[in-house]
């Protein structure tokens, strides 16, 4: 009984390892059921007997991907007592994160509004990183800083940072100073 358990539980691994691969080079909608049956090397309806349809697959494996990417959470924190530690070690975590992930926003690009699975895991994902930029602002009622921050640490401003030839480091350094300043009330 262990020993068919155990199997079981292989197959299922090989079966979300197939698609992860699928996945990560093609995206979720361009991926078949058949085509994983045969990157995992068993049949179609071994992966239907684990996943009954495309969303439920989808949905392990994002959970294996959001498993895998280290999402920040408030671990960050730790130590930090000041708004302006606070920002600074967001703005670190969060382009440190999307310099790691950059591929899969880029390519599931439209599937994280199409594919139900993908758009429940993008709310989520989004839920967990305004409780992080709360935190960080904890103490603080600028509303302006608040739309500033989701503002500059959003994954295009990152994008754009970088398409204008700046490194990872230099991005973080230069939108955790302009946070910074407008924390200390650079914006009045």
């Amino acid at each position: 009984m262990q020993r068919r358990s155990a199997q079981v539980a292989r197959t299922r691994e090989r079966i979300l390892d197939g698609a992860l691969e699928l996945f990560s080079k093609r995206g979720a909608q361009a991926t078949t059921m058949n085509e994983v049956a045969r990157r995992a090397d068993v049949s179609p309806t071994t992966v239907s007997n684990h996943f009954p349809t495309q969303e439920h697959l989808i949905e392990a494996v994002v959970g294996r991907v959001r498993a895998n990417i280290g999402v920040p959470d408030s671990t960050i924190f730790t130590g930090t007592r000041s708004l302006v530690g606070r920002l600074r070690v967001l703005t670190t975590a969060m382009y440190a994160f999307y310099e790691r992930t950059s591929h899969w926003f880029e390519l599931l690009g439209a599937e994280l509004v199409e594919v139900p699975a993908l758009a429940r895991a993008e709310a989520a994902f989004w839920g967990s990183i305004r409780q992080l930029y709360e935190q960080a602002l904890a103490g603080s009622d600028d509303d302006l800083l608040a739309k500033t921050t989701a503002g500059l640490l959003h994954p295009a401003t990152f994008g754009a940072l970088k398409a204008a030839g700046m490194s990872v480091d230099e991005a973080t350094a230069v939108v955790a100073e302009l946070l910074i300043h407008q924390a200390k009330g650079g914006h009045r």
